[in-house]
């Protein structure tokens, strides 16, 4: 069973939709089931060397005809493109966030959300037991005696915000020992990032293969909201979280309820105005760090809320109605 996945990832555009849908792609090749990514040639540099570069949708549309299972995780199709995408390949799963493209088919569709899709989504899989996570992340225990900071702000830090609050940090008078920063191999600002850490005895770490290992060590996060917030959640690390993208405006509104994170926002903002609300996500994890009843009751609420099977539950639904 051969299957194609429309996803891209970039500096813009970040690295969760291809983050989330390689977790898919590892649970159906457990399965036995060949997969292939199908990338825009603008997000060639964020391509992998068995990915098939296009130059145009319509080259996508003609291949979906020949596989049997089409997954799309593009917020760049609306309910037009999507209508098109489906006659050309019935057999499609849908992967959405925000749940504002209109009405369209697919015979499944996966939000790990608490959203309402139209009767003409065949197989709604909705909620966060079907949030996609790394392998990784189904066995992985955080420890009990976290007593790190985790600083991360997804795989490329569009806004360069890791970099100035590592310096308001260590202007606060945090410790440099109790803090870790996590970058992926495409973060803006990379190189002085590391610079900063080096000078001031920080844990840096960057492109890891496995991000678990450094995550469960944490006793609180400074994160980006994108997929980060799930495996965060799976290993019950309580999160002060940047909004940096308008598509983590429906996830933090049903998570910040929860009360097992907080949040401030950056992704309506010009780089002139970062500073203030900078120095606002520095104090808000500051205070949270000394919160101790809050913290050991965040992290219980979060574990309950993902438990890192989810892409093996998407498969299982795909194969139960295929």
């Amino acid at each position: 069973m051969r299957v194609l996945v429309r996803a891209d990832a970039s500096v813009q555009i970040g690295m969760g939709h291809r983050v989330r849908c390689q977790a898919l792609v590892s649970a159906f090749e457990k399965q036995g089931w060949q997969c292939q990514f199908v990338v825009q040639r603008q997000c060639e540099a964020f391509a992998n060397e068995a990915d098939r570069i296009i130059d145009h949708e319509s080259f996508f549309f003609a291949m979906a005809k020949q596989a049997d299972l089409v997954i799309l995780d593009h917020y760049a199709y609306q309910a037009q493109d999507i209508t098109e995408l489906y006659q050309h390949q019935p057999n499609l799963l849908v992967l959405d966030d925000m749940n504002d493209r209109g009405v369209f088919p697919a015979k499944w569709l996966l939000n790990p959300l608490q959203e309402v899709y139209s009767a003409q989504i065949q197989w709604p899989l909705i909620g966060s037991q079907y949030a996609l996570l790394r392998d990784e992340f189904s066995h992985a225990v955080k420890n009990p005696f976290a007593d790190k900071l985790l600083l991360t702000m997804g795989g490329t830090d569009p806004l360069g915000l890791t970099l100035p609050i590592v310096a308001r940090l260590m202007a606060a008078g945090f410790g440099a020992h109790n803090l870790v920063v996590l970058m992926g191999a495409n973060a803006k600002q990379a190189k002085q990032v590391a610079q900063l850490c080096e000078h001031h005895g920080i844990a840096f770490h960057q492109g890891l293969t496995e991000v678990s290992t450094v995550m469960r060590d944490a006793k609180l996060a400074i994160s980006a909201a994108g997929s980060t917030l799930y495996e965060l959640a799976c290993l019950g690390v309580p999160a002060i979280f940047a909004q940096i993208a308008d598509n983590q405006t429906h996830s933090l509104e049903q998570h910040l309820p929860l009360n097992w994170c907080r949040s401030i926002r950056f992704d309506h903002l010009s780089a002139a105005q970062l500073s203030t609300p900078l120095s606002q996500l520095v104090a808000m994890a500051l205070d949270a760090w000394d919160s101790t009843d809050w913290l050991k009751q965040a992290s219980k609420t979060a574990q309950h809320l993902v438990d890192g099977q989810g892409a093996e539950r998407v498969v299982a639904e795909v194969m139960r109605h295929y």
